[in-house]
């Protein structure tokens, strides 16, 4: 089956789709992924709109949503499509954070959330799940996004994170630096708890996802894009802790750690 444009065959029962999200003027877009499980049957990891070429290649991927064993909603304050999704696949079982269950109260929530380690160890033969340590997973600011559910899909060498993590490429006259960098969300240093340990449980945090990054290939992010084929994934999520850790030791030293 042939993949349209916003469809991205990433490796072995991954696929990463792509969507649009104005953010005022610009186009920031924003992602979902498409899940085979070995046992037979999909999920899908978040929501966006798709177009029509691409709608279509998602019904007859999972025939008409027939196969489809979960639509899980990792990012808290990724809300805008879920109701679309639902709408176009209402018999999926539909799983979120406590904040997808209070902004769309009406629709039928699993009574796990995606945060909680009974939802990992549901779908643990194909995806690996971690939720980053330290920091508020849903904040009172509804303008901090930094948290989320990160899921890594093994077999295809795939990490599907939203916001907590972005890919950028550099700008032409800067690609002397690198071509593509790995970067903690900018929100890191106001959504870290209130308490002296609160740096030293996100650092310990990222490190581990670091080296389980080593043997990683891929990285899809939500508003930013896929990195795809990389051999040092795990070495670009330690850099990514270096280029913080003004922010850790900040904290550490606010809160007398």
């Amino acid at each position: 089956m042939q993949t349209p444009g916003d469809v991205i065959a990433v490796g072995e029962g991954f696929w990463n789709l792509r969507g649009a999200f104005r953010l005022g003027p610009f186009d920031i877009g924003t992602q979902a992924s498409l899940v085979a499980l070995e046992e037979g049957g999909h999920v899908i990891l978040d929501a966006c709109d798709l177009s029509e070429e691409g709608w279509r290649w998602l019904d007859e991927a999972t025939e008409g949503g027939a196969t489809l064993k979960g639509v899980l909603h990792l990012h808290p304050f990724h809300t805008v499509f879920v109701k679309t999704l639902h709408e176009r696949y209402p018999a999926a079982p539909l799983y979120g954070t406590r904040r997808h269950e209070t902004q769309a109260p009406d629709l039928p929530w699993e009574a796990v959330t995606t945060d909680d380690p009974g939802l990992h160890e549901r779908f643990a033969r194909d995806l690996r799940f971690t939720v980053p340590a330290g920091v508020e997973l849903i904040p009172d600011d509804e303008k901090l996004h930094f948290s989320s559910v990160l899921a890594i899909h093994p077999r295809s060498k795939t990490l599907h994170v939203d916001d907590t993590l972005m890919a950028l490429r550099m700008p032409w006259g800067l690609r002397w630096i690198t071509e593509d960098v790995i970067r903690f969300h900018p929100t890191l240093g106001q959504v870290l708890e209130e308490h002296p340990q609160a740096a030293a449980e996100f650092r310990a945090w990222a490190q581990e996802l670091a080296a389980r990054c080593g043997d990683l290939e891929n990285l899809c992010a939500a508003h930013t894009r896929s990195l795809l084929g990389v051999s040092d994934l795990g070495g670009r999520v330690e850099a990514a802790l270096g280029k913080v850790e003004g922010k850790l030791a900040r904290h550490e030293r606010r809160h007398g750690a």
